[in-house]
């Protein structure tokens, strides 16, 4: 029998979710009925779950499988004989905790689109489907089916030059070519990069430009790794879109390499760059396997100010091996480098994560910082040396967490006094006194997506 298929998302960082127009898509065109339920800006309906023959739950990152797992539960309770399937990013890392929980009766990673159309043919056919799909093949990938989704205005928008435009989101290469250690796309595609065909990325903004649309996020791992590839792309979109927007993530070491291309991206429209500084300690950025030290941090700060763009870092705060004086390091960088507005508060308080395949369990393991699997967090847990660092961590998420309600309900708390709060509480804690005056860059307003979440 041909199910009826339901796709959930609960979670994209607030963007239009791509991880259901995709597989919406594929399923679609293989003439299957699929409706779609955004949970992040949407109920979840009883009747459509109680109807559904197979529930694809999708979840391309971490908060995503966590809210993920409370739908698989709702599912089994509201109708038991639906087939579960967990895909994306975060699916195959995890296939053994959710299956073992009860929780999916598939998981399909990778190149997740030929998958869930395997798994729908094989629930059709009455045939045992794969428990755990991980596939990489090079495809034709579908143009991402929008029908069905909330409409753009119910996302994240673009803040800049104190106006809010319509923000759409697309993807113009999946996996990376490079295997940050900390990073979950290292155990799942290893290395691996697939392209997205020109074509259909185009035929993607087309439709949310259509939708109205002024601002493009490419949410590729790094917007670099195939630089022909890329740069085709965004001169193809100011053709096609002048004036429509875009930004998009570039690791350090390409900022460095590629600084002729930087003029060029600006001039294309790019109005802002997320870049993973992650520490600004050498032997932390070494064992992250950034690719990157603190100089060349600087340096691609200095060439997107020389090229006038903007560079939103994010960070890693708390790992197993950030000491007192790196923590204080970093907020001090934050300061002296005038990136006070351009750093979301909520990176200062971010936490390493340990999925399932991290490279860096077996490395804690032997260190002897290694904790338990922590089921509720979906990650392993750690502890560092200095248990001042663990209890620091806890209260800087606890401001930068109140800090993002009030935006979320007023005018909001301006950044520079969450990094002040951040800086008392962390002199107090590990320096026993209040916080020194530090030099700083006079703050400026720079472009940014409203939506504050990275992991």
């Amino acid at each position: 029998m041909t199910p009826r298929i339901l796709l959930v998302s609960t979670y994209e960082m607030g963007h239009q979710p791509l991880g259901l127009a995709s597989a919406a898509a594929a399923l679609r065109i293989a003439g299957y009925e699929v409706a779609c339920r955004d949970i992040s800006v949407e109920p979840l309906p009883p009747d459509l779950v109680a109807s559904a023959g197979l529930v694809g739950i999708s979840v391309p990152m971490h908060t995503a499988a966590r809210l993920g797992i409370a739908v698989a539960r709702r599912v089994r309770e509201l109708n038991p004989q639906a087939h579960v399937a967990f895909y994306g990013l975060y699916a195959t890392p995890l296939a053994e905790v959710l299956r073992t929980a009860g929780l999916a009766g598939s998981v399909v990673g990778g190149e997740y689109e030929a998958g869930l159309v395997r798994l729908a043919d094989a629930l059709a056919a009455e045939d045992q489907p794969c428990a755990v799909d991980l596939a990489f093949e090079r495809q034709d990938y579908p143009v991402p089916d929008r029908n069905g989704l909330p409409p753009l205005d119910q996302h994240a928008r673009l803040s800049v030059g104190g106006e809010l435009r319509l923000a759409a989101y697309v993807e113009a290469t999946r996996g990376c070519a490079h295997t940050c250690t900390h990073c979950p796309i290292t155990p799942v595609y290893g290395g691996r990069l697939r392209l997205v065909q020109p074509e259909v990325v185009l035929a993607d903004i087309d439709q949310q430009v259509a939708m109205g649309a002024r601002h493009i996020t490419f949410g590729d791992p790094d917007f670099l790794n195939a630089v022909p590839h890329s740069l085709a792309i965004v001169r193809e979109l100011g053709r096609r879109h002048p004036g429509v927007t875009f930004d998009a993530t570039i690791k350090v070491e390409h900022l460095v390499e590629h600084e002729a291309l930087l003029p060029g991206l600006r001039d294309a429209g790019c109005l802002f760059i997320t870049s993973a500084f992650e520490s600004t300690n050498d032997a932390i950025l070494g064992r992250l396997e950034k690719g990157h030290t603190r100089a060349h941090m600087e340096r691609a700060l200095a060439f997107a100010e020389r090229a006038g763009l903007t560079i939103r870092p994010t960070w890693v705060a708390f790992t197993p091996w950030t000491t007192a004086r790196d923590y204080l390091d970093l907020l001090a960088f934050v300061a002296e480098h005038g990136l006070v507005g351009n750093v979301q508060s909520v990176q200062f308080g971010l936490r390493l994560l340990l999925p399932p395949g991290s490279p860096l369990v077996p490395v804690l393991a032997s260190d002897g910082l290694l904790g338990p699997f922590d089921d509720n967090g979906l990650t392993f847990t750690w502890k560092n040396p200095d248990p001042r660092m663990d209890a620091l961590q806890r209260e800087v998420a606890a401001i930068v967490e109140a800090a993002a309600a009030a935006h979320d309900h007023d005018a909001g708390v301006p950044a520079e006094i969450t990094l002040a709060k951040v800086r008392q509480a962390a002199y107090r804690a590990l320096e026993g006194r209040d916080a020194p005056p530090v030099a700083t860059r006079p703050a400026k307003a720079v472009p940014g997506l409203t939506e504050s979440w990275f992991c």
